[in-house]
């Protein structure tokens, strides 16, 4: 190379063939046919694949959701009728037998202690009398219930109902219990 005036190179025009590769094909010397020839030899050699089958979807009827709507609706309806209907023969209310216009309104049975208001009820003409008495705990729920003909010594009164002719009365002997009515927060008797 010579160098010239200001320091600029001069490059030779001189071509160097490379060794051990392939000629250059240039894109004078390619036509149309060797290109198609070229890309269906690639073709061949490449894996073949179906395509997925295209899917058509049907628009969505906007009256199939409502029927479907409405007949979930009914069933819903359907099931708490149903459920009232069976709860409703199976749980029947009393009136409280200390409420106004009960055989022992105003008695206060609440704050006397079960012999005392067992007495009370035979004076009255109470003789014979069934006594559920809940134990356990109020703060887990969990505690028995036990029906009895005769009083307990001690625990809170809860008036009961006259049911099918009978006198029921409660009695809670719960640890936590603390009395109803009156005499709600007094020691238990």
């Amino acid at each position: 190379m010579d160098t010239g005036p200001s320091g600029v190179v001069e490059a030779s025009t001189r071509r160097v063939a490379p060794r051990n590769r392939q000629p250059v094909i240039l894109e004078t010397e390619m036509n149309d046919l060797d290109l198609k020839d070229r890309l269906s030899a690639i073709e061949s050699r490449a894996p073949s694949f179906e395509p997925p089958p295209v899917v058509v979807r049907r628009p969505r009827h906007f009256g199939l959701s409502l029927v479907s709507a409405a007949v979930l609706v009914l069933a819903v309806a359907a099931t708490a009728v149903a459920g009232a209907v069976v709860v409703g023969g199976m749980v029947r209310g009393y009136p409280g037998v200390e409420n106004q216009g009960q055989p022992l309104a105003g008695a206060n049975l609440e704050c006397m202690a079960p012999p005392q208001a067992d007495a009370y009820l035979a004076a009255h003409g109470f003789t014979n009398v069934i006594w559920q008495v809940e134990t356990g705990t109020t703060e887990s729920g969990q505690g028995t219930t036990t029906f009895v003909t005769v009083p307990p010594a001690h625990g809170y009164i809860v008036p009961g109902a006259i049911v099918d002719g009978q006198l029921h009365m409660i009695v809670d002997q719960r640890a936590g219990a603390s009395g109803t009515g009156a005499c709600f927060g007094m020691p238990m008797p």
